[in-house]
């Protein structure tokens, strides 16, 4: 073999070497990048679970108040409505009246029947507004009263036929159907 020939051959041996070094370059490069590509794959999938589970965390935690609300208002708005319909069941003439109770004023509704006259005493006692069902004319007795609702304000009101109860839940105001409600 001629001089030019050995040298035709090894060029062509060295080219095959840098090709092939090259592809397995290319190939081990190739190798790096899937595994970066499932790395990162795995990785936003994580995120995206971590982004799901703390919504609904949140979304938890919110519906949670907002049963809680709804709750305290439908337990404050029952309150009123007994205190209304406390007083629409008594309501006759002469039946609504004012009384002292042991912390103030109390709401007297009296109820006159064959056996005798009793009275339904709506009051505020120890922070709480209570009912209590006595005979007519005995002394107040608390500790048998039937607490309707916590509050630290009771006040009512009687004109032109309209009795207004307010609380610190809120006002109910009663249209007395009787011609003279006493208050």
């Amino acid at each position: 073999m001629s001089y030019q020939d050995r040298q035709g051959e090894r060029d062509v041996q060295f080219m095959d070497a840098v090709q092939g070094g090259l592809t397995s370059a290319i190939d081990r490069g190739a190798g790096r990048t899937g595994e970066y590509g499932r790395v990162f794959t795995a990785l936003l999938f994580a995120l995206f679970v971590i982004t799901l589970l703390l919504a609904i965390m949140a979304g938890t935690r919110v519906y949670s108040a907002l049963s809680d609300m709804r709750s305290q208002t439908d337990q404050d708005r029952l309150a009123m409505g007994l205190l209304v319909n406390s007083v629409r069941s008594s309501d006759a003439i002469d039946a609504v009246s004012v009384g002292a109770g042991p912390e103030g004023r109390s709401l007297v509704l009296t109820e006159r029947l064959a056996n005798g006259t009793y009275e339904t005493r709506i009051y505020l006692y120890r922070g709480q507004v209570v009912e209590e069902y006595s005979v007519a004319g005995t002394p107040y007795t608390p500790d048998k009263a039937t607490p309707v609702v916590a509050t630290g304000t009771f006040d009512f009101t009687y004109s032109q036929g309209l009795l207004t109860i307010v609380t610190d839940e809120g006002r109910a105001e009663v249209a007395l159907r009787s011609v003279r409600g006493g208050a």
